[in-house]
């Protein structure tokens, strides 16, 4: 239980220390501030107590959960994630390149994160149906 209390404790003392320095650098509205930086420092300070004190005193770590098969999936997925956004990352430089083309790095970068990310997704779903089928 005091693992807990410990948690809570850290949780609080960094969402105090947070919204403090949000609220100090708008002195106009500090508790306006104040309260926002409390409420978007809670859920992470939080997180990192109980990461702190209760996690390595509670949770017993599977030995061999490395070696899940879910890992093996999300490893399979990743990998060729990686491979499909290098070779769209090829494709669009050469055609930029050769067509000359100007646009804003931006969008072509937030473009490429969210390629990414469902590209490991949909991989990762289609790998777990093969397996389970």
């Amino acid at each position: 239980m005091h693992h807990y209390v410990l948690a809570i404790i850290l949780g609080a003392i960094l969402t105090i220390a947070v919204s403090v320095l949000v609220g100090a650098s708008n002195p106009d509205d500090f508790w306006l501030a104040a309260g926002i930086g409390a409420l978007c420092a809670a859920y992470p300070a939080l997180s990192l107590g109980a990461r702190v004190f209760v996690s390595n005193n509670t949770v017993i770590r599977d030995a061999h959960g490395e070696q899940s098969v879910e890992v093996q999936w999300m490893r399979q997925a990743g990998a060729g994630a990686f491979l499909d956004v290098l070779v769209a990352t090829i494709v669009v430089a050469v055609v930029l390149a050769i067509g000359r083309f100007q646009i804003e790095a931006l969008p072509v970068l937030l473009g490429l994160v969210g390629l990414s990310a469902l590209d490991a997704g949909l991989r990762y779903l289609a790998i777990r149906h093969r397996a389970l089928k």
